[in-house]
């Protein structure tokens, strides 16, 4: 199904999009955006799907713009109009596949409608031409899907899941940001393959994870997880604590970090997400009361690194996001009590952790104005001091 649509396109993605065309080569954006889009909202990125070759699309744009990455799923990074794009090639599903069902590799090139009717669910499966303003549904139900806030698997559901597993999680992803429910058989076949999601490779997972605290929805995510039985496959510690008072804290922390990333008051950092969700379990394990922060020393500090540890397991964090998050936690109590002033500001980790002071403060109805008179807002400081111990006297 073809129809004539306008959709609000960045002017470079559509020059990328001709660009393509414009070599001989048949070219849509695809997936989330179209979706997003389609939403009213604006799309975080924008994937682009193409006939030609990653060879192809390397050869168009030059070894100095575009480098082609991946193992079991080749695609190529284009860098167009200051931005980074994934440029993949049409794909059909794959003839070999490794244990049982599941796509080991997905190399197969095959033609847009085949590259479409493999992908997983209908909401996702939409094609779009800005050159054109032409928005294609091959599957014929992706549009009133998305009117709807369906998520329906395209095909077997129970084979799209053995597939590939991390589709569950953005099933539920699709749930908690976007409030969509799922279709039924959709639905049942998740729920007999939540175990399935253990056989899913550990950097695909984490790095899933990775999206999920980045996201702003995070919060809402995680709850869908927990509704549907996932979280207990994905992040045990947390769903072992699901409903607890200091589990129902760090939602809170959460929710109020999310907030401010969306209102761009804050960075995006995963590290103090992690941080967030990790202190009132931290507090928990210190068995410091509920809301309030503990003593320093380094009996606590080999705690708070337990802490984190577990709560992440059994999804492989990089250490630098895992050091971090710790950082920010020991951090706590110096900025509650102003103490070691220089030592704290030079911290690499300094200004995540006055955020989640911050955080705290203002979920906790604290009053922290004389604190914060003490330490400053920005690094300046901070880079000024180490800029001084590196001068030559």
């Amino acid at each position: 199904m073809i129809v004539k649509h306008e959709l609000d396109v960045e002017n470079h993605v559509t020059s990328l999009v001709g660009e393509l065309q414009n070599n001989g080569f048949e070219t849509y954006i695809v997936g989330g955006a179209i979706r997003d889009l389609l939403l009213g909202r604006t799309p975080k990125d924008y994937d682009i799907s193409t006939s030609a070759t990653p060879e192809e699309v390397r050869a168009c744009f030059g070894r100095r713009n575009s480098r082609i990455i991946g193992k079991r799923f080749r695609l190529v990074h284009v860098e167009y109009g200051g931005e980074l794009f994934e440029v993949s090639t049409f794909r059909k599903a794959p003839q070999n596949h490794g244990k049982g069902n599941m796509i080991t590799s997905d190399n197969d090139f095959g033609t847009a409608k085949e590259d479409a009717t493999r992908r997983d669910f209908t909401v996702n499966a939409l094609f779009y031409d800005p050159v054109k303003s032409e928005l294609i549904d091959f599957t014929g139900q992706g549009i009133n899907d998305i009117r709807g806030k369906i998520v329906r698997a395209i095909g077997k559901p129970r084979l799209r899941f053995e597939e590939d597993p991390v589709r569950m999680l953005r099933a539920l992803k699709l749930v908690g940001q976007y409030d969509f429910h799922i279709e039924s058989e959709t639905e049942n076949a998740l729920f007999s393959s939540l175990d399935l999601i253990r056989q899913a490779s550990t950097s695909r997972l984490a790095l899933e994870l990775e999206k999920i605290l980045e996201s702003v929805y995070g919060d809402k995510q995680l709850q869908a997880f927990h509704d549907f039985g996932l979280l207990h496959y994905f992040l045990p510690y947390l769903d072992e604590r699901w409903g607890t008072p200091a589990m129902n804290y760090a939602l809170e922390l959460l929710l109020e970090r999310n907030l401010r990333v969306s209102e761009k008051a804050y960075r995006n950092s995963v590290s103090l997400a992690m941080a967030v969700l990790s202190l009132p379990l931290v507090e928990e394990a210190i068995r410091a009361e509920t809301a309030s922060l503990w003593k320093p020393s380094p009996a606590v500090n080999q705690i708070i690194r337990q802490v984190v540890d577990q709560i992440f397991k059994p999804q492989s964090m990089i250490n630098r996001m895992l050091e971090s998050a710790e950082r920010i936690l020991m951090l706590q109590p110096y900025l509650q009590n102003c103490e070691e002033r220089d030592k704290v500001i030079a911290s690499r980790s300094y200004l995540h952790a006055l955020e989640l002071f911050k955080i705290r403060s203002h979920v906790t109805e604290s009053d922290i104005a004389e604190q914060l008179k003490f330490w400053p807002r920005h690094s300046s400081e901070s880079k000024r001091r180490s800029s001084h111990r590196g001068k030559k006297h």
